[in-house]
């Protein structure tokens, strides 16, 4: 008997839904409008080309971030692309538990989210990070230790399955109890002479306040800060005015043809090689160490 099938697309408080209801599962993939910033990671990795960018214009005809679509008959539901969202903002279930089978399956790795934090560094009263995290993403809570208020304690709280790794918090902290690491390493040029005039639509667009004007009116980007995800480059009303790389991306151990694809679609081929360079010395690393356990047990 064949699996009874039903595939369904719906949009509904915030968040599009597409779903694949077979006889014994019930997929679903969501994308939440609030956290998603109109990247292009999950469109370019798609492996289905599933993912459509819709292009929205502002009252005066100027881009503003696009809105994700997914076609509910071209998606398999592996979740390859909630693997690459930098923001968290797509996730998939299985008969309603989150689950991601191109990771469950090894097809795909995890992104390394790494951001560590050292409260008994934290200022009493200091809410910098709070206050400057782009995404909203960090709470401050102050804990009374009953003693006195010289004494009280500083309770981070970092969601932090939704950051980015622009690092703004880590730079921004006086007393460096934060470090934060970027999952996406690579570049971005601008080039300013291409620049429409009095055009601010990507320094508007970024979602992390990686690029700001300078002195003369051009537009910067701040590449400590800068997460490659590509908002920009959607926004910019002039091609090639800015260009992106992504040369690293840190995650977990995998090693799979699906990933080298996905990795080609999402970084530079330097990008690829250095991967895949890097991955080839591991073997022969794990080769030499094995040969000598061989031969000690010998």
């Amino acid at each position: 008997m064949h699996n009874i099938m039903k595939r369904y697309k719906k949009e509904q408080n915030g968040k599009l839904e597409i779903g694949q209801i077979l006889y014994t599962k019930h997929f679903t993939l969501t994308v939440d409008r609030d956290l998603c910033k109109g990247c292009e990671l999950c469109k370019l990795v798609c492996p289905r080309e599933a993912v459509s960018l819709v292009s929205v214009k502002d009252a005066d005809g100027k881009n503003l971030p696009p809105l994700v679509d997914i076609d509910e008959n071209k998606c398999d539901f592996h979740g390859i692309c909630a693997v690459v969202c930098p923001f968290s903002a797509i996730g998939v279930t299985a008969n309603g538990i989150n689950e991601l089978p191109a990771v469950k399956s090894e097809v795909f790795p995890e992104l390394i989210r790494d951001i560590k934090i050292d409260t008994e560094r934290c200022k009493p009263g200091c809410k910098k990070c709070e206050e400057k995290c782009p995404l909203g993403i960090i709470s401050i809570i102050s804990v009374d230790n009953n003693v006195d208020n010289y004494n009280d304690t500083q309770k981070v709280n970092v969601q932090k399955e939704l950051c980015a790794g622009c690092q703004i918090c880590w730079m921004e902290c006086p007393g460096n109890a934060i470090e934060a690491t970027k999952f996406i390493e690579g570049s971005i040029q601008i080039d300013t002479e291409a620049c429409e005039i009095g055009c601010r639509q990507c320094v508007k667009a970024c979602p992390v306040d990686a690029l700001a004007i300078d002195l003369d009116g051009k537009v910067y980007a701040k590449d400590m800060n800068c997460i490659y995800c590509g908002v920009c480059l959607q926004v910019c009303p002039i091609q090639d005015a800015l260009h992106i790389e992504r040369t690293a991306i840190r995650h977990t151990p995998v090693n799979s043809g699906a990933w080298n694809k996905g990795l080609e679609k999402i970084t530079s081929h330097k990008g690829l090689m250095r991967e895949l360079a890097a991955r080839n010395t591991g073997k022969a690393r794990k080769a030499v160490e094995n040969l000598g356990i061989t031969e000690g047990d010998e």
